[in-house]
């Protein structure tokens, strides 16, 4: 068995004494809440009409909004399937802006994550510290690749699962609709059970891939494998060392919930931290805001560049006036990692110490 308390132990000095990870923690904070992205709408319905935009007030640019809105949105929704090729444009414009966001967020969030792995392995095989472009150059790497490959592989068989859910659904409503009332009854409670049970397997499954998950990027990162490498020996050292792997995983559910409980108390004693920060948000999401705007000025005119400007600002505002609450957030993202890294090393020099002819002997050797 791992020793925990040695482990976590180190990835607390780990986290104080190798500032620069600080940086690559932020980099993860932002972009893990926000990868993979998508939005969509919470179901509420608007109609609009003339009084909507009757009482814009003296203001001379709301007046001018409320004439472009009355002109250019009003017809959007009072007549839409007379506007159908203008919702086809916004979808797209849609799907491009966060294809473009989900590609940035995506090379950001593996780039940093490869560099917190490797840092701190190195770290720990040389006493090593290493400046922000040497991490950056050990993220930049293959391995960073792959273990996107990995989670895009690990994610189809929750898709799968999403589907097959969505499809005993749509079953069970085609069997009870048209049928007598008892049907009907008996139906909706089945359902609700196979939701249940469909929820807490999935909610399982989630936890056990994640669990995996921490093996096939360190074997991906640390010992330079390719993806089905890294599942393979991924998934034998897991075997070999199940039971320190769950209780490392219980530690850190346990520290993650923790870790949430106080960052929730944190955001609110943030606050002062916020009100600071908040005319450095404005100027710095300005930059983007300003250039965007006037892109679009040379195509369009009206309120409708300044709302793509605004929309152009709000990413870097937002970052910018939490970057405390990221701080903090990062922390604890380097320090889950710096744990698991650790844990992984134990594991690695434990079965090294195994004879060669045991099953559990080391199979592979650090690039």
């Amino acid at each position: 068995m791992i020793d925990i308390e040695k482990i976590l132990k180190r990835a607390w000095q780990i986290l104080w004494s190798y500032r620069v990870l600080w940086i690559f923690g932020v980099l993860l904070a932002i972009t893990m809440g926000s990868f993979p992205g998508g939005s969509g709408s919470n179901g509420v319905q608007y109609n609009f009409d003339g009084g909507d935009w009757g009482n814009a007030g003296p203001w001379p640019q709301l007046e001018e909004f409320n004439n472009w809105a009355e002109k250019n949105l009003e017809p959007l929704f009072t007549n839409p399937e007379q506007h159908i090729t203008t919702f086809i444009w916004i979808g797209v414009g849609l799907l491009l802006f966060f294809l473009v966001v989900g590609v940035i967020t995506a090379l950001v969030r593996y780039i940093s994550e490869t560099a917190v792995l490797r840092m701190v392995n190195d770290h720990e095989q040389t006493g090593q510290k290493l400046s922000f472009s040497q991490g950056w150059r050990l993220g930049w790497s293959r391995a960073a690749f792959r273990m996107w490959l990995i989670d895009l592989i690990i994610f189809i068989p929750v898709f799968l699962f999403i589907l097959i859910l969505a499809l005993v659904g749509l079953a069970v409503y085609l069997s009870v609709t048209g049928g007598s009332e008892f049907t009907a009854v008996f139906g909706t409670v089945a359902a609700l059970g196979l939701l249940f049970v469909f929820i807490f397997l999935f909610a399982i499954g989630m936890a056990f891939l994640g669990l995996l998950r921490e093996f096939f990027i360190r074997q991906a990162a640390l010992e330079n494998a390719s993806v089905g490498e890294s599942f393979r020996r991924g998934w034998l050292m897991f075997k070999r060392n199940w039971k320190s792997a769950g209780l490392m995983w219980l530690v850190m559910v346990g520290l993650g919930i923790g870790a949430a409980i106080a960052g929730f108390i944190v955001f609110f004693l943030l606050i002062p931290a916020y009100v600071v920060l908040l005319i450095p948000a404005l100027l710095v999401g300005a930059v983007p805001g300003l250039l965007v705007f006037g892109i679009t000025s040379l195509f369009t005119s009206g309120p409708l560049t300044w709302i793509i400007g605004i929309l152009a600002a709000l990413p870097l505002f937002f970052t910018i006036l939490f970057l405390p609450l990221f701080l903090v957030n990062g922390w604890f993202k380097v320090f889950a990692s710096s744990s698991w890294t650790l844990a992984f090393r134990e594991m690695k020099a434990m079965e090294a110490v195994l004879p060669d002819s045991q099953p559990g002997a080391a199979e592979s050797t650090t690039p």
